[in-house]
């Protein structure tokens, strides 16, 4: 059992409301999501040999690569409920693939990753509700004062695992990694099948929405809320902003969350 696993475990520790798992992927990935209505894994470089399908808790941190504006390259998103997943591979507070290249603090890459894995169903809910008063000091990365966290979880000075993560969300200083620095990674090796039931929303630039087949895709098929987002003269991943405020003006107004 990692140390973050045995952490969640503690009576003191209390889920925060469910948020969406957020799946991002270039605009060009849409023709094959549409014909196949799912998420499929594909071959990962961080977990040699395997096949997995990425999400994020709440937050679309994935930062789609590309250094021009091409309408294809541009990010779209699926936020999907949580229990629609079929299984969990693993979970992680912070994104796998940064830690592996060693763009995290030297003060977090002195354990090893294995000891922030967890698989727990409810474990993105628990951690956002032990290292943040509210959903919006998740997205803000703005954690608990570190003696209130101390306080509250009783940890002691042998801690060093959680003390490190409540530091690592509050670490402004850190360049060279974003917001995947502390946001809630969700591992599959199951296909996502993408049904009425379980898409609660998608993102797009404007100019899809213009193609019958992608609005029947979306408000027909999956009766998602649609979310269109601007394209402006910036890169994909520039695009990120725009983005966020489109999941959090549905949380808003769709999720009924009052604290985001």
């Amino acid at each position: 059992m990692s140390r973050l696993s045995e952490f969640l475990k503690k009576n003191s520790v209390h889920a925060s409301s469910d948020l969406p798992l957020v799946h991002t992927t270039p605009a060009q990935s849409l023709r094959a999501i549409m014909a196949s209505k799912s998420l499929s894994p594909t071959d990962c470089p961080v977990f040699a040999g395997e096949k997995l399908t990425y999400l994020f808790y709440g937050k679309p941190s994935y930062k789609v690569s590309g250094t021009t504006q091409k309408n294809w390259l541009m990010p779209i998103c699926f936020l999907i409920k949580i229990n629609s997943l079929q299984s969990i591979k693993r979970i992680y507070p912070f994104d796998s693939g940064a830690f592996s290249a060693g763009r995290h603090p030297d003060y977090l890459k002195t354990f090893d990753m294995g000891e922030f894995e967890v698989s727990g169903l409810n474990d993105p809910s628990k951690i956002v509700g032990a290292f943040f008063k509210t959903i919006k000091d998740y997205f803000r990365l703005t954690p608990k004062e570190e003696s209130q966290f101390q306080s509250e979880h009783a940890l002691g000075v042998m801690d060093h695992e959680i003390l490190a993560l409540r530091d690592l969300a509050g670490d402004s200083s850190l360049s060279g990694i974003d917001d995947r620095r502390f946001c809630v990674e969700i591992q599959t090796e199951a296909e996502i099948s993408l049904t009425a039931g379980n898409v609660q929303a998608v993102i797009l630039p404007y100019d899809y929405f213009e193609d019958p087949s992608v609005v029947q895709f979306v408000e027909t098929d999956l009766e998602a809320t649609p979310l269109p987002y601007d394209c402006f003269s910036l890169t994909s991943a520039e695009h990120t902003a725009i983005i966020y405020s489109k999941v959090l003006e549905f949380l808003r107004l769709e999720g009924g969350l009052e604290d985001v």
